[in-house]
């Protein structure tokens, strides 16, 4: 994003460059009118201007504009220019659970704890017909007393009773087997990745992390389930693998 576009942003003052992707940027800023920082997410103009892109955009920030829970990022404002497409949300403070997770093992009552607050919060979007698609740890975030926040729903997908959504995309270590063949997409496709996510959580491990390619790890989603945790985890109930099991089942029936 170049500095003439960053800064020709009305009633914002850009502060530094916390984050970037394939998409655009995103900023620690403060809006100035209420004098508090927050967290500009900017999506590049050639981007912001396709049509498709414009739907996705638009339908993201009606989606978490309305997702009003303890445990999901609130939106504070939207706006699209020719020169780009804006979401100010709250600025979080304390690290993703990605960064988490690299500074070694968890206790179990701290992963229980997370993992509560994250299911609650995907529970939530499920009850208001919204499917995350992405779920997975730098789209946890942190404030600074350590409380959970689900984050970037720019692949999410409004759902209608006894309707299903076709055709999207993931994150491809933590994507449901019905995300990478294309079928109808329902809430179980969250409830997949959450079973990867806690199984990392709880071993240390991803499930299939001795893949190379992502065409490896698609095959491993499509036809290998999970190792046994109580392998890694022996201290563990016997339950979990059941949980993981079934969460992470192939065939979302």
């Amino acid at each position: 994003m170049s500095n003439a576009v960053v800064q020709s942003i009305r009633g914002y003052e850009i502060i530094d460059l916390i984050g970037k992707g394939g998409f655009g940027e995103v900023y620690r800023a403060k809006q100035l009118e209420v004098d508090r920082e927050i967290a500009l997410k900017i999506i590049r103009p050639e981007f912001a201007n396709l049509p498709n892109f414009v739907r996705r955009f638009e339908t993201e920030a009606r989606l978490v504009a309305r997702l009003e829970h303890p445990h999901i990022v609130p939106l504070y404002d939207y706006w699209r220019t020719p020169e780009g497409a804006y979401f100010g949300m709250r600025y979080l403070r304390g690290g993703s659970l990605r960064d988490k997770m690299k500074h070694g093992p968890m206790t179990v009552k701290q992963i229980t704890d997370y993992f509560e607050q994250i299911a609650s919060a995907v529970a939530f979007a499920h009850r208001h017909g919204v499917v995350h698609c992405d779920l997975k740890p730098s789209n946890v975030l942190f404030d600074h007393d350590d409380n959970v926040y689900l984050v970037d729903f720019s692949i999410a997908r409004a759902i209608q009773e006894h309707e299903t959504v076709k055709y999207v995309s993931g994150s491809p270590t933590y994507i449901s087997p019905e995300q990478i063949t294309k079928q109808p997409i329902t809430a179980k496709s969250d409830i997949y990745s959450l079973g990867i996510l806690l199984y990392e959580l709880l071993t240390g491990n991803h499930p299939f992390n001795y893949t190379t390619s992502i065409e490896a790890i698609f095959d491993k989603h499509l036809y290998e389930t999970l190792p046994p945790v109580a392998t890694i985890v022996p201290a563990l109930p016997i339950g979990v693998d059941e949980v993981l099991q079934t969460a992470t089942a192939k065939n979302p029936s």
